[in-house]
Parts: structure tokens; C-alpha cells; sequence
């Protein structure tokens, strides 16, 4: 997703701050409870057996956008803040990080969320405000974080085809109020957009220690996602194969 990447180039202070929140651990150690937790990711979880078999897994845009099971629905931004069912859907982030950093935490994640959305669709043809697209946005950044590259462009839409089509398959995901959606899909793209820009500043760097504490984040993605090794999992023209 490096052309994304570059339309966070004025962003680019955040992220060096947000390495600064990394390295403390307040952003993977939080985050990789979260996916665990995740209703969208437990789902996901099984992917790998079900996808093996011949289940859901084939291309399919799915339906329009307002009637996609997995539409987060719009998004409301108040004061510069996303809201939910009358809360910030970022509160539990930013709460995570110690008190004097709350403020720039939510400013970094509000501008990398928005800037996404203001994007994705235009770039990689997927649709914003989408379950299956967060989920994209957070596996993206699991890989750049864990190879130190970016995400191979050409991956994006079939990648969300595939899991769009598969989380589809799945009602039982869809019983729960919209603001289980809306916060799933925040998160995911907050925090994989936070590792691709991460990506970048340590490629930089090259230092070893954050080559290695970024790596390690990247893997810890895909255990708590598709409960598999990164290298077991290949993304494809076709979607996602596990080895």
C-alpha cells in the first residue's frame, strides 16, 4: 500500500513519535489483546482450515455498499473525533498511552484513519468504512511490519474480495449492534497503518533492535488474525493461499 503511505508523507512527524509508542509497548502490547478479542479476527481465525477446504474463498466484490452486511456505516466525526453509540471509538486506544501522550495519540490515529478513508477507494478500488477492508489495512501492515517492506499493491482488492466473501459467509458475525463494526474496522486500520508508517522510518533506521520489535509485531498480527505463521501465509492475484 505505498501509495498510501506516500499521502501520509506530512504525517510523517506521527510516526516517528508513534515509534516513540512502540517501543515503550503501549501500541503492540495493547493491540495484540485486541485481536485476539476481536469478534471479526476470531472469525477469521478459522479461515486458514475453512479456506483449505474450498469454503468462501473466492473472488466476489459483494454486494452495494449500504447494504454489505460488512458496512461499518458512516463514520461520525465530531470536533475532530470519531464517534459510535455516543462514544469515541478511539478511547480505548488512546487511553492506553500514558496520560501526556493521550492527546497527540488520538490526533495521530484521527488523521491516519481519515486520510485512509479519504483515499482507500480512489487508490485500490475497495470500499472505506468496510469491515473486510479494515482487516485488509491491519494484514498489510502485519506484513510490512514483519518482511520490512510494503504490502504489494496489486494483493489489495483481491485480498479484500476473498475475506469480504468470507466473513459473508459467516450471519452468526452480523447479530451484534453496527458499533462492534465501526470499532473493529477503526482499529484495524489504525493500527495497520501505524505499522506501514512504522515500516518506513525503520527501513531508514536499519537498527536492528527496531528491525527486530517490529518484526515481532508483524508476527504477532498474523497468530492472532488467521492463527498462523506469517510465512505459511502467500497473498496472491487470486487472494490469500496458506503454505
Amino acid at each position: 500500500m505505498k501509495r498510501l503511505i506516500f499521502i501520509f508523507a506530512a504525517l510523517i512527524f506521527i510516526s516517528m513519535q508513534a515509534h516513540a509508542w512502540t517501543s515503550e509497548g503501549f501500541i503492540i502490547d495493547f493491540n495484540e489483546k485486541w485481536l485476539i478479542d476481536d469478534a471479526y479476527n476470531r472469525a477469521m481465525s478459522q479461515a486458514k482450515k475453512d479456506m483449505q477446504r474450498g469454503g468462501a474463498s473466492a473472488k466476489d466484490s459483494g454486494p452495494s455498499v449500504k447494504t454489505d452486511p460488512l458496512w461499518t456505516g458512516a463514520q461520525r466525526v465530531i470536533n475532530g473525533r470519531f464517534f459510535a453509540g455516543g462514544d469515541d471509538v478511539l478511547d480505548d486506544m488512546v487511553n492506553r498511552f500514558p496520560r501526556d501522550q493521550r492527546t497527540q495519540a488520538r490526533q495521530a490515529l484521527t488523521q491516519i484513519i481519515g486520510a485512509f478513508n479519504d483515499s482507500v477507494e480512489k487508490l485500490y478500488g475497495v470500499p472505506k468504512e468496510n469491515v473486510a477492508t479494515g482487516m485488509v489495512a491491519l494484514l498489510a501492515g502485519g506484513y510490512a511490519a514483519y518482511y520490512n517492506k510494503p504490502f504489494p499493491e496489486k494483493y489489495v482488492k483481491p485480498t479484500y474480495e476473498q475475506l469480504g466473501a468470507y466473513l459473508r459467509s459467516k450471519p452468526e458475525l452480523f447479530k451484534s449492534d453496527a458499533d462492534e463494526k465501526l470499532r473493529s474496522y477503526q482499529k484495524s486500520v489504525g493500527v495497520g497503518m501505524m505499522l506501514q508508517m512504522l515500516q518506513q522510518e525503520v527501513q531508514k533506521s536499519s537498527k536492528p533492535s527496531d528491525v527486530a520489535e517490529l518484526k515481532d509485531a508483524g508476527a504477532r498480527v498474523y497468530r492472532a488474525v488467521l492463527n498462523t505463521e506469517p510465512e505459511r501465509v502467500e497473498f496472491t492475484s487470486s487472494g490469500i493461499k496458506f503454505r
